[in-house]
């Protein structure tokens, strides 16, 4: 499980692809994070589509699942937060790979301060096509229909869904939705959050609001594959991001 008091190493969307350079780059990163971090989180979209069915796992998903088993062995705990881009993993992952796993947030203890977790697609709650979609195609009955599709129909549809969730919904795209995230981050904090961190958005941003007496900071993670950065969080010092 997580220790409360030890350094954490936060990121998301990596976004990783067959035949992709990034794999190996994440690997690496993955078998040289420092000693001291006692947490990894990974705020979802670790591929580019990942889908909770053995027989859909291939190469690259493989040697990243192994590199993780590595980390995991020597001490380092794991958190999950399913994307947008990964479906029914809790069934393959949730009690075998990770210590902690949601399908959508997550509050714990992280260095010291009360943490809130997201991918961050829950966010903008104006994005209705977006979050209807999610509601159906995270569901248990499409996962059932899904399941009683031929191995080949799901490997295509499973090799579509990244160019089909690209192109779609384009409006929602094309800024950070500052308004929403204040809203969200604002009843996080009367809650209790002191630190809220959310991936989805590719922008790396950091954030401060007050409510009422209580205070806290939204970090928003950058994409992992577009510069090799992660956030961490020492107890005792300011979160900062940090490239690798």
């Amino acid at each position: 499980m997580p220790t409360p008091d030890a350094p954490v190493a936060l990121l998301g969307d990596a976004h990783l692809r067959e035949g992709d350079a990034e794999v190996p780059a994440f690997v690496r990163f993955v078998d040289s994070l420092p000693r001291d971090i006692g947490t990894l989180a990974i705020l979802g979209d670790l591929f580019s589509v990942w889908i909770g069915s053995q027989d859909l796992l291939r190469p690259h998903h493989l040697s990243v699942i192994d590199a993780l088993t590595r980390l995991r062995a020597r001490g380092c705990a794991l958190v999950y937060i399913e994307g947008n881009h990964d479906y029914f993993l809790e069934r393959l992952y949730a009690r075998t790979l990770f210590d902690r796993f949601s399908t959508d947030v997550l509050d714990l203890e992280l260095a010291g301060r009360r943490a809130h977790l997201a991918h961050g697609d829950l966010v903008n709650g104006r994005d209705r096509q977006y979050l209807a979609w999610r509601a159906v195609s995270k569901s248990r009955p499409f996962y059932s229909v899904f399941n009683l599709l031929p191995a080949r129909t799901r490997v295509s549809i499973a090799d579509g869904l990244e160019t089909r969730l690209a192109r779609t919904n384009l409006e929602f795209r094309t800024g950070f939705p500052f308004a929403e995230c204040q809203a969200y981050a604002r009843r996080r904090i009367r809650e209790g959050a002191r630190v809220l961190v959310f991936g989805h958005f590719h922008e790396e941003r950091c954030v401060d609001f007050k409510e009422g007496e209580g205070s806290g900071s939204v970090f928003v993670l950058p994409a992992w594959r577009s510069g090799h950065r992660y956030l961490g969080i020492d107890p005792g010092a300011e979160p900062s991001f940090v490239s690798t």
